[in-house]
């Protein structure tokens, strides 16, 4: 039996708001997991777990955040 495959160019657009927006959610996120991050060191519940699960966390957000920053910067030039 022979199996054919078509393949789409589906191209998705994005309003600007909708962009502002997950730069918003982003950045506020990163922020509320490095707080998270920073008064859970001094706690008792800090063990390497917590560290390994703020880290995962974290990471993404942080490349997110580096990107955002980026493309802000060049818009600006």
């Amino acid at each position: 039996m022979l199996t054919v495959t078509a393949l789409t160019n589906v191209q998705n657009t994005f309003s600007v708001e909708q962009v502002v927006t997950g730069e918003v959610l982003a950045t506020i996120s990163l922020i509320i997991s490095l707080s998270m991050a920073e008064v859970l060191v001094e706690s008792k519940w800090w063990n390497r777990w917590a560290s390994n699960t703020l880290e995962i966390c974290n990471t993404p957000l942080l490349v997110v955040f580096a990107e955002i920053v980026a493309f802000k910067v060049l818009l600006v030039l």
